[in-house]
């Protein structure tokens, strides 16, 4: 289980970390999913952030959660 946090931690940090770099650049359409949802246009750069945010924290928490388990 903690494999799949994990797993979803790196998606939510290559998502934010790839998108923030394609829109400081202004550049094309491409795979980062805040391009292709309407709802985020105009708000693609704080998402990106915010992706970021997220995908730190859920690999601190996994991170943590290891070594209270100790393994």
């Amino acid at each position: 289980m903690k494999e799949i946090i994990s797993g979803i931690s790196l998606l939510f940090l290559i998502q934010g970390v790839g998108g923030l770099i394609n829109h400081l650049t202004n550049g094309s359409k491409s795979w980062f999913l805040v391009n292709y949802i309407n709802a985020f246009q105009g708000w693609e750069i704080v998402i990106d952030i915010l992706m970021i945010v997220i995908g730190g924290l859920i690999g601190i928490l996994s991170m943590r959660g290891k070594k209270q388990s100790g393994r």
